[in-house]
């Protein structure tokens, strides 16, 4: 009987392994990050452009997620690769928009904070 039940605890401890890539979460007051990557390398190779105001590099198989709170609502943002494009999923107050106009102002106006919070690059090279 104590056989089984020590491999029943290895088989628990072994679920608990967390997978191998790359986290950083930035969870503050009104203001949420969570950046996915293969690596810390990988996630590093993230870049903005100069003015601060444009994502212009995603790596493949990394993420950003932002959830900010503000005057107009809950602002909820999800960015992956595709097929070597950057895809955006915007969500206001929960109800799914397109990624239009306003939108990307709304995220530029995030980008300095993303930068400064989570060490990203922004500029050329």
């Amino acid at each position: 009987m104590g056989q089984n039940t020590q491999a029943g605890l290895s088989f628990v401890l072994s679920a608990c392994v967390t997978l191998p890539g790359h986290r950083q979460t930035i969870d503050e007051e009104n203001f949420y990050l969570h950046i996915t990557a293969p690596s810390k390398v990988i996630k590093e190779e993230i870049r903005f452009n100069a003015e601060e105001t444009e994502l212009l590099f995603l790596p493949e198989n990394a993420q950003i997620e932002l959830v900010v709170a503000d005057d107009i609502g809950k602002h909820q943002l999800t960015i992956k690769e595709h097929q070597g494009s950057i895809v955006y999923h915007y969500r206001l107050n929960g109800q799914q928009l397109t990624f239009g106009v306003k939108e990307k102002e709304w995220f530029a106006s995030q980008i300095p904070l993303i930068i400064d919070k989570a060490g990203l690059k922004h500029g050329p090279g």
